[in-house]
């Protein structure tokens, strides 16, 4: 199913309210107040495209993804440059050694990541009058291409990307709902 531009500016919309929640929940955790870009839509990319948009070639980054259960389905991703993750890593668990993502500073993210994405799920829950789970998270390092392989594998829709800042670190929170359940999505947000 390919989503028409009215259904994707929906789409966005709700993920930029439900990734202002996000961001709160990282900036708590880090001691920072978050700021918010505006949510960047692509409507069906490939997984070069979303490559491209989880980080410039070359680049080495730390991302963490979620399955989304219930109506909605999809991904989540929290994808940040190593340098932020290690920055993250080390406010969260200054026992982590220092300039490296060792287990405790991984499980740290990995810990952040899922309450990053609880708060997204839980604003979506609330906007949709529904339910909804994520899965436990799943961290992975590499460059871009790597990490969609890895956590996303084929893109089957749209994305919905939200840059964010917190403190001297950034990242980008990656929705990519079901395309499959698009419709069923879309008329929750109307209200029907």
């Amino acid at each position: 199913m390919t989503l028409v531009l009215p259904g994707l500016d929906a789409l966005r919309q709700l993920a930029a309210e439900a990734s202002v929640e996000s961001a709160r929940a990282l900036g708590k955790l880090v001691g920072a107040e978050p700021t918010l870009d505006t949510v960047e839509a692509l409507a069906a990319p490939d997984a070069d495209a979303l490559a491209a948009l989880f980080g410039r070639a070359g680049a080495d980054l730390v991302a963490v993804a979620m399955e989304l259960a219930g109506v909605l389905g999809g991904k989540l991703v929290l994808v940040a440059a190593a340098a932020d993750a290690e920055r993250v890593a080390g406010k969260l668990a200054p026992a982590a050694a220092a300039g490296s993502l060792d287990t405790v500073g991984e499980s740290a993210l990995v810990e952040a990541a899922n309450i990053a994405g609880s708060a997204f799920v839980s604003a979506l829950a609330r906007r949709l009058h529904r339910r909804l789970l994520h899965s436990v998270p799943r961290l992975t390092r590499g460059r871009a291409r790597a990490c969609v392989d890895e956590l996303v594998g084929t893109p089957a829709g749209p994305a919905l990307a939200a840059h964010y800042r917190a403190g001297a670190s950034s990242g980008m929170l990656v929705f990519l709902p079901d395309p499959a359940r698009a419709a069923a999505l879309l008329a929750l947000m109307e209200g029907r």
